[in-house]
C-alpha cells in the first residue's frame, strides 16, 4: 500500500489489530513504519480516544514522498498467500471491459450544471475563498479570534488548500487547478451514480458506547459495500530567481532562497475497508482526465472484490484464532503435566515422611513400657491417636486424591490427562 495509506490506517486502528488484518506481525508493522518514517500513535492514544478525548495526530512528514510500502514476512506460506491474493486482485482489476457492466464512455464535464450536490457545495465554498483570504489578511494576527468559523479560509500548505470541511469533497489542492478538479469530480461522480452508486459524506463521530473514532470521509456506497475517495495535489521545492531572492533578502536577511509550490502532480485515491480493495491514480490533468472511465470501472470492480477480500481476511483471522486456541490449550496441557511432576515429588517426600513416622511410632510404643506410670499408658494412647490420624489423613494419599480430582467448577478429564486416554474413555 502507499505510505499515506499506511499512515491513515495506523491512526485509525491499533497496531496489533492492523497487523492481523495485513497478515503480518505487529513487530513487522512497526519496522515498516519506522523504515518509511510513518509516525504511529503514542502510548495511551487509544485509551484517551476511548475516554472521549481527541488526542492530536502527528503529521506525516514529507507527504509528497508517497512511495509504496512493502511488508516483510519470514513465513514463506504467508508470502505465497499474499502473492496469490495480490495476483487475484490485479487480475480482477485488469479484467476485460466486456466482462464488466456495460457503460457508455464518460464525456468529461464542461461545466458544473447538474453536478452532484457535493461538487456544487464545494464550488460555492471555493468561490468564497479569495474574499475570505483577503479579509483574513486585513485582520492580521487576530484573524482567527475575530472571524466566525464559517468565514475563515481553509488551511493552506505549500500553496494548496484543504477543502475537507463539513459538506464538501475531500480535496487538497491549489485554487488555480480547482475549476478542472471540480469538473473532474463531477465527471467521476456522474459515472458512479449512473451505475447505481450513492455518493455521500460521512461526518466524523465517536460511538456512543464503543468510543471508537469514526473519521470524516466521502463515501461511495453500492450494494452494502462502501469505499472512500480523496483528491490531492503534490508540491515541489524550487529555487527563486536572483531578483526575487534579492527582494526577499531586503525584507528579511533570513529569507530562504527556495519556495514550495503546487507541483501539478495530482492523485485520485479510492480506499476500501479491506486494504487490498484500494487503488490510486497519479498524473497531470490530461492524464487523469483520460483515466476517468478506468476509475469508474475500477470503483465498481473494487466494490465486487471487497466482500471476497473480507471473507478471506475473516477466514484467515478465524484460522489464526483457532491456531492460537490450540497453542494456548497445548500450553495449558504442558503446564498441567509439569505440575503433576512437582506433585509427584511432593507425594514421594510425604510418603517417605510417613514411613519414617510409622517407624518412629513403633519405637516410641516399645519405649513407652519403660516410662513411669501414668506416663507409660498415656504414651501408648498418644501413639494410637497419632496412628489413627495418620491412617485417616495420610499426606501422601491427600496429595494423590488432589491430583486425581477436579474442582467443583471443572469437569473430567483434567488438562494433564493424555488425549489418547480421553479418546479411549469416550469410546468406552
Amino acid at each position: 500500500m502507499k505510505r499515506s495509506e499506511l499512515y491513515e490506517k495506523v491512526w485509525a486502528s491499533p497496531m496489533t489489530k492492523l497487523a492481523a488484518e495485513l497478515g503480518i506481525s505487529d513487530v513487522g508493522l512497526a519496522k515498516a513504519c519506522r523504515r518509511h518514517a510513518v509516525p504511529v500513535p503514542p502510548r495511551g492514544f487509544w485509551a484517551k480516544l476511548k475516554a472521549g478525548q481527541k488526542p492530536p495526530r502527528t503529521a506525516l512528514p514529507t507527504p509528497e514522498l508517497d512511495v509504496v510500502v512493502h511488508f516483510a514476512t519470514s513465513d514463506p506460506e504467508e508470502r505465497a498467500r499474499q502473492q496469490v491474493i495480490e495476483r487475484r486482485r490485479v487480475e480482477m482489476l485488469r479484467a476485460d471491459a466486456a466482462s464488466a457492466e456495460r457503460r457508455p464512455p464518460l464525456e468529461f464535464t464542461a461545466n458544473l450544471e447538474g453536478a452532484h450536490p457535493l461538487v456544487k457545495a464545494t464550488q460555492r465554498y471555493c468561490e468564497r475563498i479569495p474574499a475570505m483570504i483577503e479579509r483574513s489578511k486585513r485582520r492580521g494576527v487576530h484573524a482567527w479570534s475575530q472571524a466566525k468559523p464559517e468565514d475563515m479560509p481553509p488551511l493552506e500548505q505549500h500553496g494548496r488548500y484543504n477543502l475537507f470541511h463539513r459538506g464538501f469533497l475531500n480535496i487538497n489542492a491549489s485554487l488555480a487547478s480547482m475549476d478542472w478538479i471540480l469538473r473532474f469530480h463531477a465527471t467521476i461522480l456522474r459515472g458512479l451514480t449512473d451505475g447505481g452508486m450513492t455518493i455521500a459524506r460521512r461526518e466524523a463521530s465517536v460511538g456512543r458506547f464503543s468510543r471508537q473514532a469514526d473519521e470524516a470521509a466521502v463515501e461511495m456506497r453500492f450494494k452494502g459495500e462502501t469505499l472512500t475517495f480523496s483528491f490531492s495535489e503534490g508540491y515541489r521545492r524550487i529555487r527563486l530567481d536572483a531578483a526575487e531572492i534579492a527582494r526577499r533578502k531586503k525584507e528579511s536577511p533570513w529569507a530562504s532562497e527556495y519556495e514550495t509550490r503546487p507541483s501539478g502532480n495530482l492523485t485520485f485515491s479510492i480506499r476500501g475497508s479491506e486494504h487490498q480493495a484500494s487503488k490510486g491514480w497519479q498524473g497531470t490533468q490530461e492524464k487523469l482526465q483520460g483515466l476517468a472511465d478506468e476509475i469508474v470501472r475500477t470503483a465498481f470492480k473494487l466494490m465486487s472484490l471487497q466482500p471476497q477480500l473480507r471473507r478471506e481476511r475473516e477466514e484467515r483471522a478465524a484460522t489464526a484464532r483457532r491456531a492460537e486456541e490450540l497453542r494456548a490449550q497445548e500450553e495449558r496441557h504442558r503446564a498441567a503435566r509439569a505440575e503433576q511432576l512437582k506433585q509427584a515429588f511432593l507425594m514421594m517426600e510425604a510418603d517417605a515422611c510417613v514411613r519414617h513416622l510409622k517407624a518412629f511410632l513403633d519405637r516410641l510404643e516399645q519405649n513407652a513400657a519403660g516410662l513411669q506410670p501414668p506416663l507409660d499408658e498415656r504414651a501408648k494412647v498418644w501413639v494410637e491417636v497419632v496412628r489413627r490420624e495418620l491412617e485417616a489423613r495420610n499426606p501422601a494419599d491427600e496429595i494423590l486424591r488432589e491430583c486425581l480430582s477436579v474442582p467443583c467448577w471443572g469437569s473430567w478429564p483434567p488438562a494433564w490427562w493424555p488425549r489418547e486416554h480421553s479418546h479411549a474413555q469416550n469410546e468406552g
